[in-house]
């Protein structure tokens, strides 16, 4: 399987980062020699194109007029080739972002990275004033703010406020209502003004993270056994998880109380109930009970763990290669597990956000 980061391509501040990945640098290193440190200070050009006619004599250029090959400077590497209507962002322009944030005295950029040789390129930037907490005296987790953009089109640019467990390096979108705080289409032309939007509404990230980390409280007080594990698994997975399938034919399934339902039915149908789990189900619970942490008071037995436990799983289990985690787990199929184990946690304590 191809490594999502070549080479290597991330530069960070302090602790090595909970992927294990990238070249340290100096604590007062700049944005921009960051980006050299990381390999990713080269430019993204659009490049005209043209092409052979049939006999292999001259070129063509006027069926192409609306296209340009989006192109890496350093290695003439092609992200792709999409409508003159795709607006490029340089990478030099997500660090300027998070500069004047950072100089004020709001954050810490700690990250840079890239993934795909460089078609995803992302910095992550440690939140002050009052984003940090400590969950029932030892469980401690940090507030960020994560901003990326693609140059292939696979990704808008995008800001999300994102938190952190320091016992395992788990991380978690921590936008409550399933939302992000930014987001520009690549057929949007990159502005001052676009650059001071993100920045007001990443101004406010501080206020979501807070907001996550009461919630996090709340269900680190709500207590589930075994049986409420499983329970908590099946409605995550839509009982997609469960071995012996909660119903014949899923579509039958047509409100929560039913899935609800079929799921007990199937869980008290085994003598153990983690037998109903499939191989997935089983490491999600795994990591519930085993996972670094997961022996804190604010984790154990409680859907606090739960919720870690579905976020250790996509962090550092799933998938075959550490980099390719780091692209699921914040950009991919995974993001949006998370998000959703977050979600399930809230519903089965009743919370009210």
């Amino acid at each position: 399987m191809a490594h999502e980061i070549e080479n290597n391509m991330i530069a960070y501040r302090g602790e090595r980062p909970w992927h294990g990945l990238g070249f340290q640098v100096d604590e007062n290193a700049t944005g921009a020699e960051m980006l050299e440190i990381a390999g990713l200070n080269w430019r993204v050009q659009r490049r005209a194109l043209a092409m052979r006619n049939a006999n292999g004599e001259g070129l063509i250029t006027e069926q192409l007029a609306g296209y340009k090959a989006i192109v890496r400077s350093d290695t003439n590497f092609v992200f792709g080739v999409p409508t003159k209507r795709y607006e490029v962002v340089q990478n030099e322009q997500i660090i300027d972002l998070f500069r004047e944030y950072c100089e004020a005295g709001h954050a810490k950029m700690e990250t840079v990275g890239a993934l795909r040789n460089g078609a995803v390129v992302w910095a992550l930037a440690k939140l002050n004033g009052g984003t940090a907490a400590t969950l029932k005296g030892n469980d401690k987790i940090n507030g960020y703010i994560l901003f990326s953009t693609s140059h292939d089109g696979t990704l808008s640019t995008v800001g999300k406020a994102t938190s952190v467990r320091v016992v395992c390096g788990n991380t978690m979108n921590a936008a409550l209502r399933g939302g992000v705080d930014f987001k520009v289409k690549h057929s949007t032309k990159w502005t001052d003004a676009r650059a001071n939007e993100a920045k007001e509404k990443l101004g406010m990230a501080s206020k979501q993270i807070q907001e996550f980390h009461s919630v996090a409280e709340k269900l680190s007080n709500i207590n589930i056994d075994q049986q409420g594990r499983i329970e908590y698994i099946s409605r995550l997975m839509d009982g997609k998880c469960l071995i012996d399938q909660v119903v014949e034919n899923s579509t039958a399934v047509t409100s929560t109380n039913m899935l609800d339902a079929a799921i007990q039915s199937t869980i008290h149908r085994n003598a153990n109930p983690e037998d109903c789990l499939n191989r997935v189900g089983k490491a999600i619970l795994e990591a519930m009970i085993d996972s670094p942490g997961s022996d804190l008071e604010s984790a154990r037995g409680t859907l606090w763990g739960a919720v870690n436990g579905v976020s250790y799983y996509t962090d550092h289990l799933a998938g075959r290669t550490q980099d390719s985690r780091v692209s699921n787990a914040w950009f991919g199929q995974n993001a949006e597990l998370k998000q959703s184990a977050m979600n399930t946690a809230i519903q089965m304590a009743g919370i009210t956000i």
